[in-house]
């Protein structure tokens, strides 16, 4: 069977009811971007918006992997989702009411962000157990093309319903922050269908906040003590730090390619596109074994095609560039997520999910703050160039990392991790 991982039904339900939030979500995360640079014009701001995601991620996220390894993460999962609904409706509410400044949308980002905590951690945890280990590969395969399809969808319909109410910002605004609540249920209605999902050591709870501390530091120190892991997390993290340059794509598209709110639902989406059909080639392929080297020679391709979106001239040749810029990023996330996940056993699994989330996420909003930053001070132009160029510069660094590198996919090894 092409596509093994969809004979099983937890699988299937899970990936369609995560799809149709994520697009949600997509649409609210673009169009917060878009909202801000309306009310403030600055490239900055946006980038701010970074900052304000990645702090509560650091204060949580950590407590959120303790809690995935000793707790139902379905039930996680129930929760967090339920509170990412409500922030959701919040901001429909106070926009349509005319009250929505750049404070408040900090706000919401910031409540969205301490939900994930708990959510990521839970997330991956569970959706790890959905398919035996031999179809892992393919249903890392899939999920990323479900989410890359929420990436292509979701600021595709956030660029057109600003568009067609242009002259009604606020309630276009309005509407996407609504439709991103609407679609939680389908995610919700999906995971409380699922079996409880309690880790191996469930049973063995921390009891203090001694205890809550030693798990984290547990979890830390497999990461630290596993090298493949640990440069999986890493190379990730330094290549989204400097080439992260989504804050920047309101000020491309509206001011320097002149191309209004349907050419930034263009340009936001055409990476998720390029991910889109990369995700799709990996999960129609056998499975990359020299998956390592694959990895880093993914971190240098985007960094090139960084570049070249920092110099184009035009939005067509500019959504070309994000679209390898995304399909370089999918196929590296995916081998990442497969290495991160088979090289870690069931018990320690919430924990060092936690940590690549800080890893995953973090590095991308920071670069965002960065991006911004650096494009008040010397233009968009330049902060995407010189993203990319340090981008390359963290590939070849870790072309030195034996254990990444070197890193070789094995089936048996998988069964053993997960079985």
């Amino acid at each position: 069977m092409r596509l093994p991982a969809f004979r099983h039904a937890g699988f299937r339900n899970y990936v369609f009811g995560s799809f149709v939030s994520n697009t949600g979500t997509s649409v609210q995360t673009w169009a917060i971007m878009w909202h801000i640079y309306h009310l403030t014009g600055s490239s900055y701001f946006v980038g701010m918006v970074g900052l304000v995601r990645v702090v509560p991620l650091l204060f949580f996220t950590l407590y959120g992997g303790v809690l995935a390894d000793q707790t139902d993460r379905r039930k996680m999962m129930l929760i967090s989702q339920s509170a990412m609904a409500f922030v959701a409706l919040a901001a429909a509410i106070v926009t349509v009411s005319g009250y929505a400044g750049v404070g408040f949308l900090y706000l919401v980002v910031a409540a969205h962000s301490v939900a994930r905590a708990f959510d990521g951690p839970a997330r991956q945890s569970m959706f790890v157990t959905l398919v035996p280990a031999r179809d892992f590969p393919n249903a890392a395969s899939i999920n990323g093309i479900a989410w890359q399809l929420s990436d292509v969808l979701g600021p595709l319909i956030a660029g057109v319903i600003i568009a067609v109410l242009g002259a009604h910002v606020v309630l276009g605004l309005s509407v996407c922050y609504a439709l991103n609540c609407v679609s939680f249920f389908a995610v919700l209605v999906a995971v409380w269908f699922l079996p409880p999902c309690h880790p191996a050591n469930a049973q063995d709870r921390a009891k203090s906040f001694s205890q809550v501390v030693d798990r984290i530091r547990d979890g830390l120190r497999f990461v630290a003590n596993s090298p493949v892991v640990r440069s999986a997390m890493w190379i990730d993290f330094w290549a989204t730090l400097f080439s992260g340059a989504t804050a920047l794509i309101p000020a491309m598209a509206k001011n320097i390619l002149h191309s209004g709110a349907l050419g930034y639902g263009v340009l936001a989406s055409a990476g998720g596109l390029g991910a889109l059909i990369a995700a799709l080639t990996l999960s129609l392929r056998p499975t990359v074994q020299r998956q390592g080297m694959t990895v880093v020679i993914m971190i240098a391709l985007y960094g090139l095609f960084t570049i070249l979106f920092g110099l184009a001239g035009n939005l067509w040749i500019a959504a070309v560039c994000l679209a390898a810029v995304g399909a370089s990023d999918m196929i590296s996330t995916v081998l990442r997520q497969t290495i991160r996940q088979l090289s870690t056993p069931d018990e320690m699994r919430g924990r060092m999910n936690a940590t690549s989330s800080l890893f995953h996420i973090s590095g991308p909003q920071l670069g965002d703050f960065e991006a911004g930053a650096v494009a008040r001070l010397w233009g968009e132009r330049v902060s995407i160039v010189l993203g990319g160029v340090l981008c390359l510069f963290v590939a070849a660094h870790w072309t030195r990392s034996r254990a990444l590198v070197g890193y070789v996919h094995s089936e048996a090894d998988a069964e053993t991790v997960i079985g």
